[in-house]
Parts: structure tokens; C-alpha cells; sequence
């Protein structure tokens, strides 16, 4: 964070830019404004590049990374895993993979969902069920659409994928619950 007191040497080539009292934004003290737009322009390379895989990849292992070293605090046993095992470069996130995923995940829950509502019977258990995963699926595509919009990558190859998978997902969903009731 820059404070009325910071220094050039407090602040890193990769601060943020600021704005100016008109709203201008304006790169951070230290950081000319050519290695700024470098800086920008290999970013959006690199989001552009996979698909923005990398460089969402990149931003989860760094908020993981946080997440472990506070739960290594309460229990020491999770360190030495640690995030890594999350990327392993041999996961496919294909939008079929993915969608099994995803499916996959929605379905485990079901015994918790069927342990928490022990008063309905089966018809109403699977539709109640049914109901809740699809507002899950729904809220999550739409965050996730929220998030890459707001990077600027959704579209061309991005926003194929993630319908390719939004489809998937229904469609293994609709079979699964079929099943179900």
C-alpha cells in the first residue's frame, strides 16, 4: 500500500497505477510509463495466449498460496502439500473434463442434501435437489463470466469454452437427475 510517507523503494514496478485528481490513471511512481504499457501488454499476451488459463491459474496459486499458509498455521499437517497439488500440469480442463467436474461435484453433494432434509420423501428429495444444484451451476457460470468479462477475456476461444462447457454441464446434470427421480 503507497502512503503519504512511501518512498520509491516502497513501491515495486508491479504497483497498480493510480489515478490523478482529474481521475487520470497514471502508472506508479518508479515505474516509467513505456514499462507500464510493456508491463500491460505482456499481461494481456499472456491472458490471451491459452485462453486466459495461465494467468487465471497464476491468480488462484497466489490467493491458494495464502489460503495454506494460514491453515499450515492451524494445522501443520496440510504444508506440505500445500496448493500445488491443485495444478498439476496433467488436469484437463477441456470443457468435457471440466463439465464432469462440475457434475461430479454436484452430485456428491447429494447425501449431504438428502442427510439435511430427512422429511421429504424421494420424488421431492430429487426435485428439491435438482432445483438447488441448477441455481448452484447457474450462479457459479455467471460469476465465472463476472470475472473473466471484468479481465477482458471473455471472447473468442474463452467464451466458446465456457459455453461449450455451461452446455455439458446441463446436459450431464439433466441425465444424472433424471436418474434420480
Amino acid at each position: 500500500m503507497v502512503s503519504a510517507t512511501s518512498t520509491v523503494q516502497d513501491i515495486s514496478p508491479c504497483s497498480p497505477p493510480f489515478r490523478t485528481a482529474a481521475g487520470a490513471e497514471r502508472p506508479a511512481r518508479g515505474v516509467p510509463a513505456r514499462a507500464a504499457a510493456r508491463r500491460d501488454a505482456a499481461l494481456g499476451e499472456g491472458i490471451l495466449k491459452d485462453g486466459g488459463m495461465s494467468f487465471l491459474r497464476a491468480h488462484l496459486q497466489r490467493k491458494l498460496d495464502g489460503i495454506f499458509k494460514a491453515a499450515a498455521r492451524i494445522n501443520p499437517e496440510v504444508a506440505p502439500k500445500g496448493p500445488a497439488a491443485f495444478f498439476d500440469s496433467s488436469v484437463d480442463v477441456s470443457p468435457e473434463a471440466t463439465a464432469d467436474r462440475i457434475v461430479g461435484f454436484a452430485l456428491g453433494l447429494f447425501g449431504v442434501f438428502q442427510k439435511q432434509h430427512p422429511e421429504m420423501d424421494d420424488a421431492e428429495l430429487a426435485a428439491a435437489f435438482a432445483s438447488e444444484v441448477r441455481r448452484g451451476i447457474e450462479d457459479g457460470f455467471a460469476r465465472a463470466r463476472h470475472i473473466l468479462d471484468g479481465l477482458g477475456v471473455l471472447n473468442g476461444q474463452v467464451i466458446a469454452n465456457v459455453d461449450r462447457t455451461y452446455e455439458l454441464v446441463h446436459q450431464k446434470l439433466d441425465t444424472a437427475l433424471a436418474q434420480l427421480a
